[in-house]
């Protein structure tokens, strides 16, 4: 029984062509943009020939990846760049962060629960992180806060890790803020010169407790820019001190 409902899922999964998912592409930003309702665009998917279950996957995986929230359903190799390709083509740099920074934690996730290593759709994923301006930001190890006892489960450690080293994620938030400390305002390159220029940690302001499996990350407002000093003081303890309480110290 174990093997004919695997051969089965098989047997669905071989049956999503190239021609489903740029349809699919098309429908799920109809219903993103609010042209179609859901409904009538998984209808219109199922009538193309595209399994029910499949299309609700990849309306689901657009609109995550518009919106930079972690995609907890899978996607093959083909479905992975055609999404990339086309966001980046209509939405341009922005819309292709958000759409990495889906993709990264999605990555994560995938690997995390189901053991094994997705190495082509990472391969696609750096190929498409280049094409971003800051393609040179560093990530330094001792950025991420390890104790397994403050990152509490295995999707959650995800979560932390995938957000603060992210490139997409990072890029966005010193767009925002610069490479200016949030708390102390130590600015790298005024101090060093060149090799000061773009350094800078990322801190994770949202508590892990409060982390959920359906969470959403906003980089300006999730994410702030901290020289290491101020970094390594907000997590003298556990859950961190707010940007606001180190500010008080100093």
């Amino acid at each position: 029984m174990g093997i004919l409902i695997i051969f089965k899922i098989k047997v669905l999964m071989a049956k999503i062509t190239q021609e489903h998912i740029k349809k699919s592409f098309e429908i799920a930003k109809s219903i993103y943009e609010n042209r179609i309702t859901q409904k009538k665009g998984l209808d219109e998917l199922v009538d193309f020939g595209m399994n029910r279950n499949s299309a609700s996957d990849y309306v689901y995986n657009y609109q995550c990846m518009m919106t930079g929230k972690l995609m907890t359903r899978n996607s093959n190799v083909f479905g992975t760049e055609y999404y990339l390709s086309k966001i980046y083509e209509n939405e341009g740099e922005k819309g292709l962060q958000n759409a990495l920074i889906s993709l990264s934690a999605h990555l994560d996730y995938y690997e995390n629960v189901s053991n094994t290593r997705v190495l082509k759709r990472r391969k696609i994923y750096n190929k498409y992180l280049e094409k971003l301006e800051n393609k040179t930001q560093l990530v330094f190890p001792d950025e991420i806060e390890k104790s397994e006892k403050f990152l509490e489960g295995k999707s959650k450690k995800v979560y932390v890790n995938v957000f603060e080293r992210n490139t997409a994620a990072r890029n966005k938030c010193i767009d925002y803020y610069g490479y200016i400390c949030q708390i102390c305002d130590f600015d790298f390159e005024k101090k060093y010169g060149e090799i000061g220029r773009h350094f800078i940690h990322v801190h994770h302001i949202i508590d892990i407790s409060s982390i959920g499996a359906e969470y959403e990350l906003n980089p300006i407002l999730d994410l702030v820019p901290v020289c290491p000093n101020c970094h390594a003081m907000l997590h003298k303890r556990k859950p961190a001190y707010s940007l606001e309480e180190i500010k008080k110290l100093i």
